[in-house]
């Protein structure tokens, strides 16, 4: 009986470690997925002074870009 409940226990764990760690894709042009991204991530409008320190998981623009009025990642230096 121990042993079957040890089974069951280790299927939950795996399938959810698969599950947590699983890529998640992004679908705008230069983004990534990142499970602990900034609360305030910087944009061509806003470029945050302060900032909780916090994990928010999501879709992020990749390293150089900053989002624009669109909401789309463009190079810093094309922001208007």
């Amino acid at each position: 009986m121990k042993l079957i409940g040890i089974l069951i226990l280790c299927l939950f764990m795996t399938a959810t470690l698969g599950f947590s760690t699983s890529k998640r894709a992004c679908t705008k042009k230069n983004e990534i997925y990142n499970t602990c991204g900034t609360a305030c991530p910087e944009t061509c409008e806003y470029k945050p002074t302060i900032c909780t320190m916090q994990c928010i998981e999501g879709c992020f623009c990749k390293r150089n870009y900053i989002r624009n009025n669109n909401g789309e990642c463009i190079l810093k230096k094309d922001c208007p």
